[in-house]
């Protein structure tokens, strides 16, 4: 057995695997041997990968599994991630296999954590590079999928909440760039009047759509962390993740060699093939995205938990500066 965790010691590690396995075959299976190691570094949670193997009643030979294990702050936003996959688990307008997303092996909410199936697949970005217009084409009706399930969660996410939380982060940014406080302040202030109406019948919606949560898997897209669910406006997933795209293009062109425009046209028309008509949706992802870009910006110039590293923190802000200066026009 080897390990390195910062979330368990080994003992208690391995008494949570050993549970989860009788949860998934019974008694009649038994540990062999496992390891660990920090799986990602992206999010604010600690995610663990976990190698297995596992000694089957009745199998001739040792299998092999991996589940990725993330530890939340509270037991319940561990158990509200477990309800959300099994009931995505289940979901008709998932049936047809064009999202793939992971399974619920075990919740501990004493430990606040969720054990998952580990899912592989090529990063967005490169699937894009590849396959181009086919990539765009199933990440829009990978969302346009989840969109259309029901049932699943209760909270909602409107339009005025969306301003609400923006306006303090935009007097932050006023403040920490004062030759932008104008510019700020004009965005805002059309932001505001320009507010959408909520739809009258709210989406699921996946709350982090991007590149960050998305792999390519042999034509599927493979949709991960679904721990800011609510619902509301399907324009905030498109606008998110189109902004993430954007930021794509800016901050690493070798990345995603493609032009942005070309990337928007082809993730909007095709997820409008994949849904009802929506005649104002052109509008309220164009607001989403301004949202988005804004509190991306803020995350930059004052978040120094992620990457906490001097260097990262003067690139993290340097990218604050750069997406300020291209105007509200600019997305």
């Amino acid at each position: 057995m080897t390990a390195s965790l910062v979330t368990l010691r080994p003992e208690e590690a391995e008494t949570v695997l050993r549970a989860a396995l009788r949860e998934v075959y019974g008694v009649d299976a038994w540990l062999d041997s496992w390891s660990a190691e920090r799986f990602t570094t992206h999010g604010r949670h600690p995610v663990m990968r976990y190698d297995l193997r596992v000694h089957v009643a009745g199998a001739s030979d040792v299998q092999h599994h991996q589940w990725v294990g993330k530890f939340y702050n509270r037991g319940e936003d561990a158990r509200r991630a477990e309800t959300i996959l099994r009931a995505l688990a289940g979901a008709d307008s998932l049936a047809s296999g064009v999202v793939i997303t992971p399974r619920v092996v075990a919740c501990d909410p004493a430990r606040a954590l969720l054990l998952m199936t580990y899912e592989d697949g090529s990063g967005l970005s490169s699937a894009i590079r590849q396959h181009d217009g086919v990539a765009l084409s199933a990440v829009a009706r990978a969302l346009a999928a989840l969109h259309a399930t029901e049932d699943i969660v209760d909270d909602a996410t409107s339009p005025a909440a969306v301003l609400d939380e923006l306006r303090p982060r935009v007097a932050d940014l006023r403040d920490r760039f004062p030759d932008q406080a104008a510019s700020l302040q004009r965005r805002l202030v059309t932001l505001e009047r320009e507010t959408p109406r909520s739809p009258p019948l709210p989406s699921f919606l996946h709350g982090d759509f991007g590149p960050a949560q998305l792999l390519w898997r042999m034509g599927r897209i493979v949709v991960l962390d679904f721990d800011k669910c609510t619902r509301g406006d399907p324009a905030l997933d498109l606008g998110n993740l189109l902004t993430q795209l954007r930021r794509i293009t800016l901050r690493k062109p070798e990345k995603l060699p493609v032009a942005f425009a070309s990337l928007r046209t082809g993730i909007l028309d095709a997820y409008r093939r994949w849904t009802s008509p929506d005649p104002g949706l052109d509008r309220r992802v164009a607001w989403y995205e301004q949202t988005t870009l804004l509190r991306k910006i803020h995350g930059l110039a004052f978040d120094r938990t992620r990457h906490p590293e001097p260097e990262k923190i003067l690139q993290r802000q340097a990218e604050a500066i750069r997406l300020l200066t291209l105007g509200s026009d600019s997305v």
